[in-house]
């Protein structure tokens, strides 16, 4: 008696899967495969998703920063930074604006998406004609002469503003904002705040480097004056 030849074709239900299917089947699992990898490559949704969670947004989900109000504009890392001492790596982008006779002093300001408290501060500030336009782009309003703002999301700084300028080099998180202002003897001089920073004390550190960059002008030209008259 002859045995049945067992069909080289895995059952499926009890049925054998018609060759069609597999035809059609096979392809599918490549191409979906192919489209695993995508999203789990740089050029995917994986590393949209490693940018937002690169950053912490302050403020949100009880995440409130404890930092110190200010005290003095920085020009090296500050004592408590873990480059503490060091030159700052200020880029010639920075540079390049700072040393335009235009722009006196230069914000930036770095949020990142769905960080609520990094919206509220940047309607504040445009309704109060410091920043305009929308956080991702936005840009200085006419508030202020000789004044310049950037806007970064800080997930997507392809600049390095953010690593920069972080005030202790260790925690990452957003909002922050950055001031920074070339001083008349030609130190780049800078302050950063960790968290949500009100209205108030931000247009009150503006008001600071205003009034320190006309004494500091004060005192040059005095200094001048006393030089001419030692020389007679």
């Amino acid at each position: 008696m002859k045995q049945k030849r067992k069909d080289p074709v895995r059952k499926f239900g009890g049925r054998s899967i018609p060759g069609i299917v597999l035809i059609i089947l096979i392809p599918a699992l490549l191409i979906g495969g192919g489209f695993a990898w995508f999203w789990s490559s740089d050029l995917g949704g994986f590393e949209e998703v490693r940018k937002l969670a690169s950053v912490k947004c302050l403020g949100c989900l009880g995440l409130d920063p404890v930092v110190p109000g200010f005290s003095e504009f920085w020009v090296e890392y500050p004592g408590d930074h873990d480059r503490a001492g060091e030159d700052v790596d200020h880029s010639d982008k920075v540079i390049s604006i700072i040393e335009n006779d235009e722009v006196e002093i230069l914000v930036l300001f770095f949020w990142t998406q769905g960080c609520v408290p990094c919206a509220e501060q940047w309607d504040e500030m445009v309704e109060k004609g410091i920043a305009s336009g929308k956080e991702d782009g936005g840009i200085q309003g006419d508030r202020y002469d000789k004044f310049r703002m950037i806007s970064t999301d800080a997930a997507d700084d392809d600049d390095g503003f953010y690593v920069t300028y972080r005030p202790t080099g260790k925690e990452t998180g957003v909002p922050m904002t950055t001031f920074i202002f070339q001083d008349t003897d030609g130190s780049i001089k800078w302050w950063s705040h960790y968290g949500k920073m009100d209205i108030g004390p931000f247009m009150d550190i503006i008001e600071d480097i205003v009034q320190y960059l006309e004494a500091a002008r004060l005192k040059d030209d005095y200094d001048d004056i006393s030089s001419i008259d030692d020389h007679h």
